[in-house]
């Protein structure tokens, strides 16, 4: 799988994004010496084949593999609920093996949505859906900006597709603009599109979505107005997540 690179190489690379083993990299969820390299977004989000491109960033073994049954449940939940919201989805192959393979994992998913009568009533573990949803977002700004201060609080919201309205959907998709580019350091100030004032002269920059993979997971990182990074998250189009690194 090719790792995806900075534009212009890897001369730029930086303490979270580059990774050989014996070099003093740290997980970029604990700190601690990293030994092992962490696709994000995680397969667990993604259906075969997997893109070829995906991106990858230095972890510890214990965090590479603790976040995985938080990540199995969120991505199942996720993806058993769109297809109890709309009748025309099934779930993905993926998804279905697992339940197949993991029984506690059915029969909870199984108690907490439930059709009564023609209303889907789902409740679910906020706790470790906001725990993958910050993982998710740490991974893509440590991937797109190689100095962001994650010892900072990160703020995170997020709701369900079926609960926002068109003009909160047209909100949150909109590409942030600026007017002035960032930090050279940075991977997201690489791949800028560049518009310009033909009157004036000025010019401004935004980076599209990145969809990993359609329909079923895109992001955006950005640098905010507070002067801090903020990453937005589209899971199975279902559900909508915003996280703030001030």
């Amino acid at each position: 799988m090719e790792q995806r690179k900075r534009h212009g190489g890897n001369s730029g690379l930086g303490y979270y994004t580059s990774w050989e083993k014996g070099k003093g990299n740290g997980c970029i969820y604990c700190g601690n010496p990293a030994t092992t390299r962490e696709h994000v977004p995680s397969k667990a989000f993604l259906i075969e084949p997997f893109p070829e491109n995906l991106s990858t960033i230095p972890a510890c073994f214990e965090c590479n593999n603790g976040f995985s049954a938080d990540e199995n449940y969120v991505s199942c939940f996720l993806d058993v609920l769109k297809s109890f919201i709309y009748a025309d989805y099934s779930c993905n192959e993926s998804t279905k093996q697992r339940l197949l393979k993991d029984e506690k994992l059915k029969q909870l998913i199984d108690e907490q949505i439930k059709l009564v009568g023609k209303e889907v009533h789902f409740s679910y573990d906020e706790k470790r859906l906001l725990r993958i949803l910050e993982k998710l977002a740490v991974g893509h700004a440590g991937f797109e900006f190689d100095k962001v201060d994650f010892d900072r609080c990160v703020s995170i919201s997020y709701d369900f597709i079926f609960n926002l309205s068109d003009e909160q959907i047209s909100n949150f998709n909109i590409i942030p603009i600026h007017d002035t580019i960032v930090d050279i350091s940075s991977r997201v100030g690489n791949t800028p599109c560049i518009i310009q004032n033909i009157e004036t002269g000025e010019a401004y920059f935004f980076n599209a979505w990145n969809e990993v993979q359609e329909n079923q997971y895109r992001y955006q990182v950005y640098q905010n107005n507070q002067g801090g990074v903020s990453v937005k998250i589209v899971i199975y189009e279902l559900l909508y997540c915003c996280a703030d690194f001030m």
